[in-house]
């Protein structure tokens, strides 16, 4: 008898369907695999076996042949195991042959027929409403995750013998998922222990230029690098970011947990709750940055989709790796070719560096002497190109404190306070950009022309002679027409006017030297 199911396969973050083909013919005992499958597909065999009996199902003592459709296409990874087993038991009669028709199926089996959580669930969920199936068998502890989709019926099983219920009598299992859970519940998205404060901007002591400019960046999702000595609160000020920025969306809060869905990255199988923030090291390549591998697998610039990227010791990376951020800071999607295929992985994130003024780190700190000398501070100021220095909209310069300073309170606005101001200035946004795809200023795809024409006069004035001046590029001049809408924003200001345009060159200003910040 032959059946077919249907699964999936993970390309990127995006499943395509997978028809698993099963015909159990006479013949003597045998199973084989066709239609391109990876290694834990081929060796599905044993398991798939030991799942069925230990089940209390009987497994075919006859021939059987699954086919994996289509055939071009590799399958790799264990979530073919629940599909298989289940078409195996519709093809021996022992489940109805017309019972999974309505169901994407997924699973990876154990020995004891116990179903483990696999990578894509939610991609699963949104390919059966793209198909208009009407629901999805995916393991219980995705099951969270698969319900994030509306419209689509998620049947979260904990065993094959579930599974088999689902089909032969439409009942669905509790949705409480049980000890297959494999993630810490005791910690969140970002590893902090439940119930932990969070880090507050009110910590920060002095530094009033560099907490401007976060708010900016997080009310305009702009790119902001800070530059000044070591210790001076670069890193205190990055990690205090995520505090002030406003809620995932539910369309934010999808793509993003797709993501990390579709990679298998903590906290999958869970749903992501905030907004990630990713630190990567500095030794990282640029294929950890953008993604990379075979089969393709997303990179830090992906799992900051939504959230915030910060590179600390920016001058450190590698310089490939530094360059190869202007594509996605400006596109917000990476594309990459493999073998005829095309993976696509979102990226539109928050760019936050951090870097020392000179290799010896005390350019510009009063108490320590700089002692690099004019070649070398002129072979570090290279490291940072005009053109990845033309992207990122807000460049500031952090001083160091003088040591009475830390003894007294900082007396600085919370994050809550800062916050507010930064979720009802990104409701003017979104409002304004209502229909279109991007939804902050930091990420409008206008001409330069069109953002001149929301200055008054006078600021398109005194931008022209300040681009004169500084050499500005087209897109530095686009870049700080949108930091001066969101100052505008920010203020209530319907026009973007002088005090907002001259803040916003401000952050244009060079801050590696001479020539170095274009």
């Amino acid at each position: 008898m032959l059946v077919r199911a249907v699964s999936f396969a993970v390309l990127g973050i995006d499943a395509v369907p997978v028809e698993v083909e099963t015909d159990i013919a006479k013949g003597l005992p045998a199973y084989t695999v066709v239609g391109l499958p990876g290694g834990a597909v081929r060796e599905s065999d044993d398991r798939i076996r030991a799942a069925i009996r230990n089940s209390g199902l009987p497994f075919p003592g006859r021939k059987v042949t699954v086919n994996l459709a289509p055939a071009d296409l590799r399958k790799d990874g264990a979530l073919l195991d629940l599909p298989i087993a289940l078409s195996v038991l519709c093809a021996e009669g022992i489940l109805p042959g017309d019972s999974l028709e309505n169901w994407i199926i997924a699973g990876e089996l154990s020995l004891d027929g116990c179903v483990r959580p696999v990578r894509g669930a939610l991609s699963q969920a949104l390919l059966a409403r793209d198909l208009g199936v009407p629901g999805v068998i995916t393991p219980a502890a995705n099951g969270e995750e698969a319900r994030l989709v509306p419209g689509v019926r998620v049947a979260a099983v904990r065993s094959l013998r579930e599974a088999a219920a689902v089909l032969e009598a439409g009942i669905l299992p509790a949705a409480e998922a049980d000890g297959c859970l494999s993630v810490d519940a005791a910690r969140d998205d970002s590893g902090v222990p439940a119930g932990g404060r969070p880090p507050d901007l009110s910590d920060v002591v002095g530094q009033p230029l560099a907490r401007r400019a976060l708010e900016i960046a997080a009310a305009g999702c702009h790119a902001m690098l800070m530059v000044g000595p070591p210790g001076c609160g670069k890193t205190m000020l990055a990690e205090r970011l995520p505090g002030i920025l406003p809620s995932l969306t539910s369309p934010e809060a999808l793509e993003a947990t797709r993501i990390y869905s579709a990679a298998g990255e903590p906290p999958w199988p869970r749903p992501l709750q905030r907004r990630p923030f990713r630190a990567p090291h500095s030794s990282t390549t640029a294929a950890g940055l953008l993604g990379g591998g075979n089969p393709p697998r997303p990179g830090e610039v992906s799992f900051a989709h939504g959230g915030v990227l910060f590179l600390d010791e920016f001058s450190e990376f590698r310089t490939e790796a530094r360059e190869a951020l202007r594509q996605p800071i400006e596109s917000g999607e990476i594309r990459i070719s493999r073998a005829g295929r095309r993976y696509r992985f979102p990226c539109r994130f928050l760019l936050l560096a951090a870097s020392n003024p000179c290799p010896c780190g005390n350019a510009g700190d009063s108490r320590r002497i700089c002692r690099c000398p004019p070649h070398a501070l002129e072979r570090f100021s290279r490291k940072f190109s005009g053109p990845l220095l033309d992207r990122i909209d807000l460049s500031v310069t952090v001083r160091p404190l003088p040591p009475e300073a830390w003894s007294g309170d900082s007396a600085g606005e919370t994050s809550g306070e800062v916050r507010r101001r930064v979720d009802a200035c990104r409701v003017l946004q979104e409002a304004r950009y209502a229909g279109r795809p991007f939804r902050a200023n930091g990420t409008v795809r206008a001409s330069t022309a069109d953002l001149l024409r929301d200055l008054t006069p006078e600021a398109r004035r005194l931008l022209m002679r300040a681009a004169e001046r500084l050499s500005l590029s087209g897109r530095s001049i686009g870049r700080t027409c949108r930091a001066a809408r969101t100052i505008a924003d920010l203020a209530g200001d319907a026009r973007v006017g002088l005090p907002h345009i001259g803040e916003a060159l401000q952050y244009r200003m060079p801050v590696f030297g001479k020539g170095t910040a274009g």
